[in-house]
């Protein structure tokens, strides 16, 4: 086994800890209370304000019971909780597509209506296939995500606050932390034995925000009843406390953190204030009653806090706490926000969406979606919306501004290399969890695709792919049935060593986009394969390669498509995805395209290209093309960099992995809160990856290995802290697909197909088959779309059934 470096973290600025999305462009999963990131903003931009108007009509509506639980999203299913017949608390699964209702959880919990509502408070956190849950009177419940069933239960000894326990369960690490007792309780996530406790007395009710210090160790912030403080994570050692005395000791909005400071915010006219920390001590910048937060936690964009102050919706400046608008049509509502965008839900039950704008609150679109008391933060995941009143009727309501993810023509999609979120993850369900003896069951093949590696793409009633025929390059278009549609030559095509295609189509709306391995740029009407544009990146920009050509698959941002064509004149580029015109250019100097595939990413209100070149991982400006970061790969491996880099990044809460093969390895750079600078975390060299890519499941980074190119072993590392969880050998090093549950790890010599649990314990293979048409290597990623795997082996495609029942 290779060695695992740590690396000290560097910066003195502390950044919040994260909890999922990838990129920009993948499944924005909401796991826990107050999202990915612990701060009520989504990552996603997959949004359409337009969609949102009188009229529209929910996706889905379910009747969950009394209560002001928040709603998590993950891995397509929707956790939710309601207290039922005034004595009983029930957590809910469903499909967060369609609302089907998968399993329920049922336990006996009174209603306890005191000046309110009642009904459950705190919000289902869902993590490494678990689901853990408090219950206002201290029952807290660890659930199988999938099944319901119970994993481990335990009742706190300390006594809850006036209204309850209302804090959500926060997992970091081994840990799961509740706000319960005088500072917190943390219990070992797998068992639920206890790991710390901070003593008996009142809990405050909101929920511990993650941080890192300024020495790199991971600490909590946690409001308690009559004071904030700053925990250690691992052993819950007091690091800090300032004192925030409230009437009826109600400090249950989460505090924001910013650098050295914490910001907190108290309903009950007693408002908010701005902490810096500085070690052990505090010091208070300010203290107003301009936000007098008494649920909803508010959000913090470019140095603006968008909050509930009572009955009305407030802007702030973050840093000296004055207002600069007050909105009083949303009553004591919540809020979330989304790519630059304010997501409000008033009192009343209108939803609006407005730019987050400190010059004033104008909604850009609204809709009544609810009746009722409506207290409940709007969730966005995966461009739906998921929210609740107090009598619990809970609504889905899309706002992507595309069809419904419920129909055929959504789900049946993958638009590009490594899938619908460019992270070699499928969100599709309903698939097999255990092969037949022989494998699943094929339902076509296609031959005749020429020489390469490029896998496919599919949107609409179409599959696409590449091929290199009498060295030409050749774009296909195949029926869902495998049988030709068109094809299209497109020119000359990398014809040296390893020859064929390399990169993957990308499908756009009624456009189809493909880099030649020869570093040209193509735009096709997808539906017929008229050609729109052609631009020579490569000779335009003056490009440069290695040893086996281009193999970059077009990234979409908007209006414009990036590549990567490594030249003297230009290290990367953006162009009019529609004419091909030149939108943006950032060189880096004397840097080569890579192989590498880039990712989109958004970390605060900045959208960032990040890839890899033959030297650095860049991390670029999406709008202007501006360079914010590049890190070493020489300086991350000790001197030691073989310049071939064809595995994408992957994101994930603030964090960036990169890996490469050729006994480099890979490394772990967190962002800052902008993502305009980066510190390395950890660097690992023992998942030194060929080009088959990694996928990241429950806090844990699966793929395989190089091991000098004639074999590899599949690892499992923990994305945290890079420790290695295993390092078994099945076969040979190759390509890993993640659905529902499951690892799909297709190995690159023999062509064997495994499908594996991801559990950090082992290789844990749980059926197999052998690939048998098709020659050459097997390098092409497999396709996981409408209940069918889809495996490109040299000219051939083949199509699986993978679908239950």
């Amino acid at each position: 086994m290779k060695k695992s470096m740590n690396n000290a973290w560097i910066t003195v600025v502390a950044v919040c800890i994260a909890g999922m999305f990838t990129s920009v462009s993948v499944a924005a999963d909401w796991p826990h209370w107050r999202g990915p990131d612990y701060n009520g903003i989504s990552q996603e931009t997959a949004i359409d304000p337009a969609v949102l108007k009188d009229g529209i009509k929910p996706v889905w509506e379910a009747e969950i019971g009394v209560g002001f639980s928040s709603i998590s999203v993950s891995q397509g299913k929707a956790y939710a909780m309601g207290n039922v017949d005034k004595n009983a608390d029930v957590v809910f699964c469903f499909d967060a597509d369609t609302g089907k209702e998968i399993w329920t959880h049922k336990y006996p919990e009174p209603l306890a209506p005191k000046y309110y509502d009642g009904g459950s408070s705190a919000t289902p956190t869902v993590a490494e296939g678990r689901v853990y849950t408090i219950s206002k009177s201290g029952k807290i419940f660890c659930l199988n995500a999938a099944t319901g069933d119970v994993i481990w239960q335990k009742q706190v000894e300390s006594k809850p606050p006036t209204w309850g326990f209302a804090g959500s369960a926060v997992v970091q690490g081994d840990l799961v932390i509740f706000n319960v007792g005088a500072a917190g309780l943390a219990l070992n996530k797998v068992n639920g034995s206890v790991v710390w406790d901070n003593g008996d007395g009142l809990a405050g009710y909101s929920s511990a925000v993650p941080y890192a210090a300024q020495d790199g160790r991971q600490c909590i912030v946690m409001f308690g009843q009559n004071q904030v403080f700053g925990l250690d994570t691992a052993t819950g050692k007091l690091l800090w406390q300032s004192e925030w005395i409230t009437q009826h000791d109600v400090n249950a909005s989460d505090p924001i953190i910013q650098g050295d400071y914490v910001f907190v915010a108290s309903g009950y006219n007693r408002g908010c204030g701005l902490i810096k920390v500085e070690g052990s001590t505090t010091t208070k910048v300010y203290d107003t009653k301009a936000m007098r937060s008494q649920l909803s936690g508010p959000v913090l964009i470019n140095g603006y806090l968008y909050g509930i102050d009572e009955n009305q919706l407030v802007c702030l400046d973050f840093m000296t706490g004055d207002v600069k608008w007050k909105e009083k049509q949303i009553g004591k509502g919540s809020l979330t926000a989304a790519n630059g965008k304010l997501i409000v839900l008033s009192d009343k039950g209108v939803l609006s969406i407005a730019d987050a704008s400190p010059k004033a609150f104008e909604p850009i679109s609204s809709a009544q979606i609810l009746n009722g008391k409506c207290w409940v933060m709007p969730v966005l995941a995966n461009g739906k919306i998921y929210t609740k009143n107090a009598d619990g009727h809970m609504v889905c309501i899309d706002i992507s501004g595309k069809q419904s993810a419920s129909s055929s023509s959504t789900s049946s999609e993958w638009p590009q290399f490594r899938g619908p979120n460019r992270d070699g993850k499928s969100t599709e369900i309903g698939l097999l969890k255990k092969w037949p003896d022989a494998g699943p069951k094929m339902l076509w093949s296609a031959k005749g695709l020429g020489t390469g590696f490029s896998t496919v793409s599919i949107a609409g009633d179409t599959i696409y792919t590449t091929g290199m025929v009498d060295k030409k390059g050749v774009l296909f278009a195949l029926d869902m049935n495998g049988k030709p549609k068109w094809e299209r030559t497109y020119g000359d095509e990398w014809a040296r060593s390893s020859a064929g295609v390399r990169g993957t189509p990308t499908i756009d709306g009624d456009r189809v986009y493909i880099i030649s391995g020869l570093g040209e740029v193509f735009c096709y009407d997808a539906k017929t394969g008229e050609p729109k544009w052609t631009v020579d990146a490569f000779t335009e920009f003056g490009g440069k390669y290695g040893s086996w050509g281009i193999a970059e698959s077009p990234l979409i941002d908007g209006n414009n498509i990036v590549c990567t064509p490594g030249g003297s004149k230009a290290t990367m580029v953006a162009l009019n995805k529609m004419t091909g015109a030149t939108v943006w250019t950032c060189l880096v100097e004397d840097e080569k395209s890579s192989y590498c595939s880039p990712i989109l990413i958004e970390r605060g209100s900045n959208k960032i290209i990040v890839t890899m070149t033959d030297n650095y991982v860049l991390g670029v400006d999406a709008t202007t093309g501006k360079l914010l970061w590049k890190d070493s790969e020489k300086e991350q491996f000790g001197g030691e960099n073989k310049a071939i880099n064809p595995v994408s990044p992957i994101y994930h809460h603030g964090k960036v992995y990169v890996t490469s093969g050729y006994d480099d390895g890979g490394a772990m750079l967190a962002l800052s809160e902008d993502g305009t600078s980066f510190t390395r975390q950890w660097v690992d060299e023992t998942l030194d990856n060929h080009h088959g890519g990694v996928v990241l499941v429950d806090g844990h980074i699966y793929g395989s290995n190089w091991n000098g190119n004639g074999d590899g072993s599949w690892i499992c590392l923990d994305w945290n802290t890079g420790e290695v969880r295993y390092e078994d050998h099945w076969n040979n090093k190759g390509v890993i697909t993640y659905a529902d549950g499951m690892l799909y790890c297709y190995e690159e010599k023999s062509g064997n197909i495994a499908l594996v649990k991801p559990t950090p314990e082992k290789f844990d293979v749980v059926s197999s088959f052998k690939v048998v048409l098709g020659d050459g290597k097997h390098w092409a990623h497999p396709v996981i779309c409408g209940g069918v795997l889809y495996v490109r082996h040299g000219d051939v495609l083949m199509a699986y059934d993978i679908k239950e029942g």
